[in-house]
């Protein structure tokens, strides 16, 4: 186990852990948005650079560990048996979907109202998992659904409920809230797909390949909708996109690992944190201040997340 101190306990040191990865997951979005903005990077050239960077290490893993029969997973990298294939395949292109509607929300928006776009994905897993797993749906979980629904639109403020909007960026923003919306149904297909690909025994590296493939593929056929890719022109271009592969990467390697050490429930709140963290990156890097509206939204998600965390720590699913 990674470096675990003797007096904590495992549950407390996934917790810990999971409370690491919600900062690096802020901070990776910080530098989204720095590469973007300051460097004039397009998002899909931020995804094919992470793609790259966290694929390789994926490639690494699956050479060193092995399955049941000690068989190294690199001579089957996309599972076992048609049925797993066909997983990791679904899970590969809806995650690498997901990944470029991410990193274009993160890089056109706020990075608060970003992150918090993407945490509905909660939500509309427990629709997913009815109809695909046969999970149940209790009265709390329509009801915090309802209430994030609600926090999205506050902190969206679409031109039909708030106004109109007089900033010149309107348009860009608009797409922005589109894809944040979007990415959030991939990242829930791609939740349903992982605990399917679990019952029948697909190995972590082996969905995060396929996911790191269709990321690059899919970076590499929308980016000229983007613009020209251009190498960065500074050192501290190149400091941003090392922090988006570096800290985005550790961050993703670091909650797989630990989301199997502690409750889903803690690990959902604990996990829910990277939205106050992406707030305080915007308030101090960015130097913007969310409005009133945008603070009620965060509320609600934020309620919405404990409420069902409070729920399935106290055993009810």
């Amino acid at each position: 186990m990674w470096c675990k101190p003797k007096w904590l306990t495992v549950e407390s040191y996934g917790l810990i852990l999971v409370l690491l990865s919600a900062i690096l997951y802020a901070i990776a979005g910080a530098f989204v948005k720095l590469g973007h903005v300051e460097g004039g990077l397009p998002s899909t050239e931020l995804v094919f650079a992470r793609g790259i960077f966290q694929g390789g290490i994926v490639v690494l893993g699956l050479y060193f560990c092995r399955d049941d029969k000690q068989q190294r997973l690199i001579y089957r990298p996309f599972g076992n048996g048609v049925a797993a294939r066909k997983l990791v395949w679904m899970r590969g292109v809806l995650g690498g979907a997901g990944f470029l509607l991410d990193y274009h929300c993160m890089a056109v928006l706020p990075l608060g109202d970003a992150i918090t776009l993407m945490s509905l994905y909660p939500f509309l897993t427990i629709f997913l998992a009815r109809a695909f797993l046969g999970e149940e749906i209790k009265p709390l979980h329509l009801i915090v659904t309802t209430a994030s629904i609600v926090g999205a639109v506050l902190i969206a403020q679409p031109t039909f409920i708030f106004g109109v909007d007089n900033d010149a960026d309107l348009p860009t923003s608009s797409l922005g809230y589109i894809t944040g919306c979007l990415g959030s149904v991939c990242l829930a297909c791609v939740v349903t797909l992982i605990r399917k690909a679990g019952k029948i025994g697909v190995h972590t590296f082996q969905l995060l390949l396929s996911w790191a493939l269709f990321g690059i593929v899919f970076s590499v056929l929308f980016g000229p909708s983007e613009g020209v890719w251009k190498l960065p022109e500074s050192a501290e271009v190149w400091w941003y996109v090392a922090g988006v592969c570096v800290v985005g990467a550790w961050a993703h390697l670091m909650l797989n690992y630990a989301g199997r050490l502690a409750p889903a429930g803690l690990v959902s709140v604990v996990r829910a944190s990277d939205i106050m963290w992406a707030y305080a990156c915007e308030i101090e890097i960015f130097g913007q201040q969310p409005s009133r509206w945008t603070w009620m939204g965060v509320v609600l998600i934020l309620a919405s997340l404990l409420a069902i965390a409070g729920e399935k720590s106290r055993g009810g699913g």
